[in-house]
């Protein structure tokens, strides 16, 4: 009786160690967002794996985008990649598989066509502009977009770089500011990051662990 005690015991802790080394590899990936919300939108990144991130929108358009009913394009940059040689493609409201273009907004250019493109920034065109929901203007929004990258993220300590272009009619001029700032990293943005997936090294380590258990408790049946 108390050698199969024994066995037991040694097998939970051979599994603990497994389930530890295991958890250990699964680190929070971080989130951003604004720590002060911009003209009443906040805006939340998160980094869901090591290149795929969330973007969402979300509050009442107030100041200089209260007259604005469609999104017309958002860029980023300070994601570490080289955007001439990588690729994006973002999923949500109004793009579907949308491409990202090695490009940018500014001030005097419609959505994603200014001549100064940098090789770390990338720009999603909606086509045509993404009408905001919620009857006239003012508009309340909670809009989220998943962005896939053809490389690994390596964001700037700063954040993700954000312009982001409403307009107030169809395929119109721009209303209002750029935004144009850094999204900073969120400590405490009232939820928890999701975890990265296991790697393949992490499972080969839980497996490892539980191949010394087995072979553990055969090792005590022979003697």
């Amino acid at each position: 009786m108390k050698q199969q005690i024994g066995k037991v015991r040694l097998l939970g802790s051979a599994l603990a160690v497994g389930a530890a080394l295991f958890a250990g590899s699964a680190q929070a990936l971080p989130t951003y967002q604004n720590s002060t919300p911009f003209q009443g939108i906040t805006f939340t990144f998160v980094q869901i794996d090591n290149n795929t991130i969330t973007f969402e929108i979300k509050g009442t358009l107030g100041g200089d985008w209260a007259t604005a009913n469609y999104l017309g394009a958002f860029d980023l940059k300070d994601l570490g990649i080289d955007f001439h040689t990588a690729t994006a493609v973002a999923n949500g409201p109004g793009a579907t598989n949308l491409a990202g273009l090695n490009d940018q907004l500014s001030a005097s250019n419609l959505d994603c066509n200014s001549t100064a493109s940098p090789p770390g920034g990338i720009c999603f065109d909606i086509v045509p502009d993404f009408q905001l929901p919620g009857g006239t203007a003012p508009h309340t929004i909670d809009l989220k977009y998943t962005i896939d990258f053809s490389a690994n993220l390596n964001i700037d300590t700063a954040g993700p770089h954000l312009q982001i272009a409403f307009t107030e009619t169809q395929n119109g001029p721009k209303v209002g500011s750029l935004y144009s700032q850094n999204v900073g990293l969120c400590n405490n943005c009232g939820g928890t990051p999701p975890q990265e997936a296991a790697e393949p090294g992490s499972l080969a380590l839980l497996g490892l662990g539980l191949g010394f258990a087995g072979y553990v408790v055969r090792r005590r049946r022979k003697l």
